[in-house]
């Protein structure tokens, strides 16, 4: 008697298993209903999302891109900014962030806060087989003022006859300003093509 309790206990005890036991050899997936699951599309949804984060990542890593000149960096998104470097080809730049009138802010770096052409920029090193050619640079007009630095300051401060120390500040903007109205141009304080000619460098 016992063991036919025991027996009753134990066939009870495993007909919920057999309802839920899987037949593979009759059953087929239905995809549909898969796809259909909110567990499915959350899955999905993280997988594009690192994705794109780690394309974005990668995307903004910046080397100079051109035909083998310099690229000229600006204190500003314009041509009317100032240049404060001009960078080689195939030289790494930085990582960049926003783009305004097709100049890209330099986010990261030794020139962090500078912009530069986008135009001229890609993210793989290398990209242009070009060697490095001295001489004129890409990215717009040369123009020196306010927060250039460099080799091309150096440059005006000694044709100015002022002390050298590389840094366009506001010593260098006076002095500019003050050779430009001796000499009938525009008073502006910054160095562009008629002030250097003026120069004469």
């Amino acid at each position: 008697m016992e063991y036919l309790a025991y027996s009753y206990m134990y066939i009870e005890d495993e007909l919920p298993n057999e309802i839920f036991a899987l037949d593979f050899s009759k059953s087929s997936f239905n995809w549909r209903k898969i796809f259909k699951s909110s567990a499915w599309l959350t899955l999905t949804g993280v997988t594009i999302l690192l994705a794109t984060v780690a394309q974005m990542q990668f995307a903004s890593a910046e080397y100079v891109r051109t035909n083998g000149s310099c690229l000229y960096l600006r204190t500003g998104p314009s041509t009317e900014n100032s240049s404060v470097a001009c960078v080689r080809n195939g030289s790494y730049v930085g990582e960049t962030g926003s783009v305004r009138n097709g100049f890209a802010r330099i986010s990261s770096g030794r020139y962090r806060g500078y912009y530069a052409a986008e135009r001229w920029i890609g993210n793989t090193p290398g990209r242009s087989h070009h060697r490095y050619r001295s001489g004129y640079g890409v990215g717009g007009r040369v123009k020196v003022g306010y927060g250039s630095r460099g080799e091309r300051v150096r440059e005006i401060q000694r044709a100015l006859g002022i002390r050298v120390d590389g840094v366009y500040g506001s010593r260098t903007i006076n002095s500019i300003r003050h050779f430009q109205r001796r000499n009938g141009l525009r008073v502006d304080g910054v160095v562009g093509y008629q002030t250097r000619r003026a120069l004469g460098i």
